[in-house]
């Protein structure tokens, strides 16, 4: 404050000199009408994001998946140089979702294998920001899996294992959902998520049953770790292909330690939701974190309500329904060089 700086000499110059006694008062007055905070705080700030790649494939045909169409023989006509714009649009779309500060955390869908991740970590202008992959191998018959980036001095993974998810002899089988353990500085404890629940193809009445299969495995997995650790930071984001009021999302919270914060998103660009069909927005790409989190009080807590990150660089013209939708890499099999069929979503965690 000015007035304990004051001086035993300043109040004597004060005292015989008028022009410094009245830029005395001015930066008193100044300094009194400037809001003093009761009980400042230092908050550190963690970024997280979630993206659907949509259909990140390299251009090598493996035998053991169905990525035929995305090889240079295929019928997308998937070309290196193609590959090469999907990493670069990618990579873009991370480097703006966090500003100057690029997100510490980002569990991606929609990946083919760790090599596609390697080259989007390090072809792209992610190379200088220390990220880091945890990938593991699924059994989708497309070949399409979870995974996540992490950046190594925000982030400290110990433990990470995919959880199956099974329908029963008979059935195809699907992506696993990626748990992830780590420390926050080095001394908070934070469990990750991160999902890709059945795709509604089929129809949504004849698949309902197998995301609610994957949410009764996801809550199964959550409910174990609260019960030995009541007061578990989770947070869980992914794919749901669900609404947040859908019955499979409604399992997830049902018990209330689980709080689905996608309900009240923002966006940017005024989308309503992280998706379009036809007409119809759906906001599928989701957060869901622990009861705990939503507590200010903490030492770490989730900061602002989910975001969705509808940049203009990721709207183009929906030319066959009405106003703007997502700018896909492909329409069909006509090549757009575009990002993803799906918006990124976006929460910040807040460390005092």
């Amino acid at each position: 404050m000015i007035i304990m700086a004051l001086t035993l000499a300043h109040m004597k110059e004060w005292k015989k000199n008028k022009r410094y006694k009245v830029t005395f008062w001015v930066l008193l007055v100044l300094e009194l009408s400037s809001p003093q905070p009761l009980f400042p705080q230092n908050y550190e700030h963690l970024g997280l994001m979630f993206y659907n790649v949509e259909n990140l494939f390299d251009t090598k045909n493996d035998s053991l998946k169905l990525d035929d169409e995305f090889t240079p023989t295929g019928d997308k006509h998937w070309s290196y140089s193609r590959y090469l714009r999907k990493l670069k649009n990618i990579s873009r779309v991370v480097l703006e979702s966090g500003g100057w500060n690029p997100p510490g955390i980002v569990g991606l869908c929609e990946v083919e294998n760790q090599g596609v991740l390697k080259d989007l970590v390090w072809k792209t202008g992610l190379n200088h920001l220390d990220y880091h992959i945890i990938h593991h191998e699924s059994p989708d018959v497309r070949g399409i899996d979870v995974a996540m980036l992490y950046r190594k001095n925000q982030f400290t993974p110990l433990e990470s294992i995919p959880i199956k998810v099974d329908f029963g002899e008979g059935t195809r089988p699907t992506r696993d959902i990626l748990y992830v353990y780590g420390l926050i500085k080095d001394t908070i404890p934070l469990h990750l998520f991160v999902a890709h629940f059945p795709s509604r193809y089929g129809g949504v009445h004849n698949t309902k049953p197998l995301r609610y299969r994957a949410a009764q495995v996801l809550r199964d997995t959550i409910t174990n770790i609260l019960a030995y650790e009541p007061d578990a930071n989770i947070i869980a984001m992914g794919d749901f292909n669900d609404e947040p009021e859908d019955e499979s999302m409604q399992h997830l919270i049902e018990n209330g330690n689980i709080i689905n914060i996608s309900s009240s998103a923002n966006s940017i660009s005024n989308s309503a939701g992280t998706l379009k069909h036809q007409y119809e927005w759906n906001t599928f790409d989701q957060f869901l974190i622990s009861k705990n989190l939503s507590d200010s009080t903490r030492t770490v807590f989730v900061a602002t309500p989910m975001k969705i990150l509808d940049f203009p660089f990721l709207l183009e013209e929906d030319k066959g329904n009405t106003g703007l939708k997502p700018f896909r890499t492909y329409i069909g099999f006509k090549f757009n060089n575009g990002f993803s069929d799906h918006f990124p979503v976006a929460l910040e965690l807040k460390i005092k």
